[in-house]
């Protein structure tokens, strides 16, 4: 099991480089973040987007743009289209977010005529390297789904099952996430919803792994908190993946740890035929460069 980011680093060096296609290139951090990994040897990328910006931004923080591919598109919409291309023609792995909206990234990933769709639901996990934590810890899907109903969150476990078992995990703990560990049927539909999955689970539909639900969070993470309340799950204080009930709390509970937590974060779309890299616009570059290193990793096939 990689239960840190420089174990992750590690496993990715020693594999053949992938190569990143950053749609609208022209981002400071994204920028960092490239040439970064380019330097640890971990990624090649092409930069598709106004060349003369890229190039303005290259020399501003000592980034030598000599080292990678820049294509000059007009626009936006020609940037992200172009970048995909590229990934559709095999010449890159990997596609990245760089200044260009998420929106516009996520309509042209799903365009038939040019998209990387693979039929699967698209969602956004989340990776964390915690003081407070053992081990890796995944969630989803804070930044994709905003209101999933069972099916979507099925897929969405699908996805980042998957993702943990390309990070080694061999049988993901999964634990669905709700404000009790209680079914309230009237209140919190959310906790019907684990109920469900969990039965299902248990009954051998969904796949090698472990999951467990409804469960609060301190349930999810803590075994002192299961003694206390008395609660007995194969998943309880020892989870490798979170599912939250809504985008509301993934999102509060990505950027709670990353700006109160010392959380080390890496974000990226799965569901696509690659692994996209995609990040807030207020992630930094040492956010943008684990993301890098999580969409890499998760690209690597056993």
């Amino acid at each position: 099991m990689i239960t840190s980011f420089d174990e992750l680093l590690g496993v990715v060096k020693n594999q053949p480089k992938k190569t990143i296609a950053v749609a609208m290139a022209e981002e400071e951090d994204a920028l960092l973040a490239v040439s970064h990994a380019y330097e640890q040897g971990i990624a090649d990328a092409v930069l598709v987007g106004n060349k003369k910006k890229i190039k303005e931004l290259c020399k501003k923080n000592d980034i030598d743009v000599n080292k990678f591919d820049v294509m000059d598109t007009g626009s936006e919409q020609q940037a992200v289209v172009r970048a995909i291309q590229l990934v559709r023609e095999h010449l890159a792995d990997t596609l990245m977010k760089g200044k260009c909206s998420t929106a516009t990234l996520l309509r042209a990933v799903l365009d038939r005529e040019h998209g990387v769709r693979s039929g699967k639901l698209l969602s956004h996990a989340a990776l964390f390297e915690l003081p407070t934590y053992p081990k890796f810890l995944f969630m989803s899907d804070g930044g994709m789904n905003i209101a999933p109903d069972v099916e979507a969150k099925i897929s969405i476990i699908e996805n980042v099952v998957g993702a943990a078992r390309l990070l080694r995990v061999e049988k993901p703990k999964v634990a669905l996430i709700a404000a009790l560990e209680k079914v309230n049927y009237q209140a919190m539909p959310c906790t019907v919803d684990a109920a469900v999955i969990t039965q299902m689970a248990a009954r051998g539909q969904l796949g090698d792994a472990i999951i467990d639900g409804p469960l609060a969070l301190d349930n999810a993470v803590s075994k002192r908190s299961c003694e206390i309340k008395g609660i007995k799950s194969p998943v309880g204080g020892d989870a490798d993946i979170l599912i939250m009930p809504a985008i509301e709390s993934g999102n509060v509970f990505y950027k709670a740890l990353n700006y109160l937590g010392q959380a080390k974060c890496a974000g990226i779309i799965l569901g696509a035929k690659v692994p996209i890299i995609l990040t807030s616009r207020s992630d930094d570059k040492e956010t943008k460069f684990l993301s890098i290193a999580f969409g890499i990793g998760t690209s690597i096939r056993a």
